[in-house]
């Protein structure tokens, strides 16, 4: 029940990079461990927002992912 918000122009390779040991270790450390992950993509258009970092910041918040999550900040850095 953790979460991981993040942000990325080629989404899918940022996905990969975290299931292949190249970008949080956190989620590749329990992904290599047998925990399940269910991937979510929110898109900006029509999202509200009318950027990806404020989207991202409102994100991690709303789902504590920081706190409770696999962040390790609040978003854009």
């Amino acid at each position: 029940n953790l979460y991981y918000v993040g942000q990325g122009k080629q989404i899918l390779n940022r996905v990969n990079a975290h299931f292949t040991g190249k970008g949080n270790g956190d989620v590749y450390a329990d992904y290599k461990y047998g925990d399940k992950f269910t991937i979510k993509m929110i898109s900006l258009e029509n999202s509200g927002y009318s950027s990806l970092n404020k989207l991202e910041k409102d994100t991690i918040m709303t789902y504590n992912a920081f706190a409770k999550g696999y962040n390790k900040t609040r978003g854009n850095r």
